[in-house]
């Protein structure tokens, strides 16, 4: 399946993010793709655009509205998608506003690209998802993975990682804190509630559209962590 990566053209949604931006990194370092179309609300930081691989035309950007996403039309024509978008309800504002990042813009890109083509799909979830949990984040998550999961796609992996570790270019204040206490602390935690490096969760999924495994796959946190080592 690996050969068969070769010339793809990918879509990233989420590309600025702690996730999105190492995602981007390595759909541009691996010669296996072509094309990297990313799907942003404002241009790129002129770090990621400086990335290699960017300079050379393989990243184009598409500014586009996510709330009105699922009726775009005029994007490319794609294989693979990785979708890397995601906030809090603290910096989203409340429970309505997260739904329409975490939910709808999640979902509706990824139905674009399926009408568009695409055939794999790669996205960033989140450790205890679940339709039924009383929890909101949790709920939403499921639901979402509940989604994607009834589209047409040939391969789709969805990846659950536990708290990220890594530097944000966005202040989360609550985020830095658990980190703080968890970090000292790893050895002690079962493996699947482990903080765990963005750059880990970015090769899984890099790794899943590369090798296009058919059916659905759903990856833990703890066995994102354990290929990565």
């Amino acid at each position: 399946m690996d050969d068969a990566a070769r010339g793809r053209r990918a879509l990233i949604a989420g590309a600025s993010g702690l996730v999105g931006s190492r995602v981007l990194a390595r759909l541009l370092a691996d010669a296996r793709w072509s094309e990297v179309h990313a799907l942003v609300r404002r241009p790129l930081p002129a770090a990621l655009r400086a990335l290699p691989g960017a300079a050379d035309g393989r990243l184009v950007e598409h500014e586009v509205d996510f709330a009105s996403i699922a009726r775009r039309s005029g994007l490319p024509r794609v294989d693979d998608v990785a979708l890397c978008l995601g906030t809090t309800i603290w910096a989203a504002g409340s429970q309505q506003a997260f739904r329409r990042v975490d939910f709808d813009a999640v979902v509706g890109t990824a139905r674009v690209a399926l009408r568009g083509g695409a055939q794999r799909l790669a996205a960033v979830s989140a450790l205890g998802a679940d339709a039924s949990s009383r929890v909101f984040y949790n709920r939403v998550k499921g639901e979402t993975e509940a989604e994607l999961s009834r589209l047409d796609y040939a391969s789709i992996t969805l990846l659950r990682p536990s708290l990220l570790d890594g530097e944000r270019a966005e202040s989360r204040p609550a985020e830095r804190l658990a980190l703080g206490l968890a970090r000292p602390l790893a050895a002690l935690i079962p493996a699947r509630w482990r903080p765990i490096a963005a750059d880990a969760v970015a090769a899984a999924l890099v790794e899943a559209l590369r090798r296009g495994e058919p059916g659905l796959r759903i990856v833990e946190s703890d066995r994102i962590a354990r290929d990565a080592a």
